[in-house]
């Protein structure tokens, strides 16, 4: 790779193909947030999960803008880190600073600029992180532009490593 991930591991449940492309979409942006419990039902009976949750001391979930959040009403990301591990689940640890534009449209390159600088740990929120092993969950990765940018953060301000989980990673 001429570019590695920043990130340890990443693991994905499922492939974002159909049906669970449709699912996903259902759960994302048809407001359908009951959704979230059989994806972490689900998630819970694979090995890689199980030894990822295992393995963090916390996870954290990709934040959503205060816009995005205002849209949608619900994090999926955030539903996901608090159903799959509620006792190492953080909460405003990571923050996102700014409203990007939909990433579901954008190129490669388009997607790493739109996410730049998105992210931050405030500075009372370092301890909680610092030199623990996290597991950050999103919900969707394409081209991983929003985990890249979020573990960037999260290393900076002290964790040890990060390794990343998503429901579903395309193709």
């Amino acid at each position: 790779m001429r570019h590695p991930p920043i990130w340890e591991q990443c693991h994905a449940w499922t492939t974002y193909a159909y049906p669970w492309s449709q699912l996903l979409a259902r759960w994302k942006f048809g407001q359908q947030p009951g959704l979230a419990r059989h994806f972490a039902r689900w998630m819970q009976q694979s090995p890689a999960v199980i030894t990822a949750l295992e393995h963090a001391q916390v996870v954290i979930a990709v934040p959503l803008s205060a816009q995005r959040m205002r849209e949608r009403g619900y994090n999926p990301a955030a539903q996901m880190a608090q159903m799959l591990a509620p006792r190492k689940n953080l909460v405003a640890v990571l923050v996102r600073q700014r409203h990007t534009a939909p990433q579901s449209h954008l190129t490669r390159a388009q997607r790493l600029r739109n996410v730049r600088a998105a992210f931050s740990v405030p500075s009372h929120q370092q301890a909680p992180i610092s030199q623990r092993r996290v597991l950050l969950i999103d919900d969707v990765m394409t081209t991983g532009a929003t985990l890249h940018a979020a573990t960037r953060c999260l290393l900076k301000a002290g964790a040890a490593s990060v390794q990343v989980l998503c429901v579903a990673r395309t193709p």
